[in-house]
């Protein structure tokens, strides 16, 4: 079987679309599969036009990039990279890229599939002018899509129903994974903590430093929580915009808690496992509107952690509350509440259901593959 993925962006561009592509093809590739990922020159300064990176054929065509990664527009014929493709599977519906890359995939009379992911956001969108223009571009391109998609996906039952409710289209529900030594990886959280040379209680931030994803919202509550939790420190692991982390620290140092905020810079797969480990409760304090399905989520899950959410996207769907942690609004108060609440039932949370390895996913991917290559034959 030849599958060929179309992500806008693609490594070294580390988004949450961007690394599930990244991981399910290396999967398949592992199982004896003919995978290649068809994907933009945008965000790769530096890389060649066609590589072969952990085993995947990467070809970056030109594209024209309109300010934002939804408006990349392809400028040359990818028609010689996909024609002899038995499945062209689009990852994001709202780019422009996958949508055109699929268009000529219906024109070559290829099987398609789309990913789904972050179903009618923009409408929920807090600039509002993104909120009336870009939610209109977004119904516009999902219309578009369907058109030329023979199988939809979607990670989480709220997007499933939002697609069929609205656009009349039954979708396949199919998670995210995780690697799997996020589930075989012994305890971690003495070593961790003997490296870092971290005492006391751990509440942890691992994502981008962007302002969608809420940090400066956590520290103001982690400001609150702390005055009354003397042995309290908040670690945060990520990469994103420089500005607006040092933004965020020297917010810190305002509110008199510098010394109770440590920034780690990106860690290592190892290294996040053990801060999960060594943490009490890991927050996702986001106000991104588009939140479809955090891997982060999934990998604390895995780790037996108890989370604390904001309610945007499909967190509040991913995290049953004060089971599998709290789900919060977005706001200070909220989540201060919520982290305090976290930090004194540790003990009665618990995760309802492991979830899948990037292998396991990639597997059930190829019997969905299967099935439509079937129908078609048949």
């Amino acid at each position: 079987m030849n599958i060929v993925y179309v992500s806008t962006l693609y490594f070294p561009f580390l988004g949450g679309i961007e690394v599930a592509v990244q991981k399910v093809a290396e999967s398949l590739i592992k199982l004896g599969y003919n995978v290649s990922v068809l994907t933009s020159n945008q965000y790769a300064m530096g890389r060649s036009k066609m590589e072969l990176f952990n085993n995947v054929r990467v070809s970056r065509v030109r594209a024209l990039r309109l300010h934002y990664p939804y408006l990349t527009i392809p400028v040359e014929d990818v028609s010689g990279l996909i024609k002899k493709a038995d499945i062209v599977h689009g990852w994001g519906h709202t780019y422009y890229f996958v949508y055109s890359v699929l268009a000529n995939a219906k024109k070559l009379d290829r099987f398609t599939v789309t990913y789904f992911i972050g179903v009618d956001y923009l409408m929920h969108h807090h600039n509002p002018l993104i909120r009336f223009v870009g939610s209109r571009y977004q119904k516009m391109i999902t219309r578009r899509i369907i058109k030329v998609t023979d199988l939809a996906l979607v990670t989480n039952d709220r997007e499933k129903k939002l697609l069929e409710e609205r656009y009349g289209v039954k979708s396949i529900l199919l998670p995210h994974g995780v690697d799997a030594q996020y589930l075989e990886t012994p305890n971690m959280a003495k070593s961790f903590r003997r490296e870092k040379g971290i005492e006391g209680k751990i509440v942890a931030f691992i994502g981008r430093t962007h302002p969608t994803k809420g940090l400066d919202l956590l520290i103001r509550a982690f400001a609150e929580v702390a005055k009354d939790e003397s042995d309290l420190t908040l670690l945060i692991a990520g990469k994103g915009e420089d500005d607006y982390l040092n933004k965020c620290l020297n917010l810190a140092k305002k509110l008199g808690i510098e010394n109770k905020v440590k920034y780690l810079g990106y860690l290592s797969e190892k290294d996040k496992i053990g801060l999960i480990d060594a943490s009490e409760i890991v927050v996702i304090p986001s106000k991104h509107p588009g939140e479809s399905f955090p891997l982060i989520v999934n990998e604390v899950k895995a780790r037996g952690k108890p989370l604390v959410v904001t309610n945007y996207g499909s967190l509040p769907y991913m995290v049953v509350n004060y089971v599998e942690g709290v789900v919060v609004n977005a706001d200070v108060s909220s989540l201060a509440k919520g982290i305090r609440y976290a930090l004194t039932n540790t003990s009665k949370f618990r995760v309802l259901s492991k979830p899948y390895t990037w292998d396991e996913i990639a597997r059930k991917l190829v019997l969905i593959y299967e099935s439509i290559i079937g129908r078609g034959k048949a």
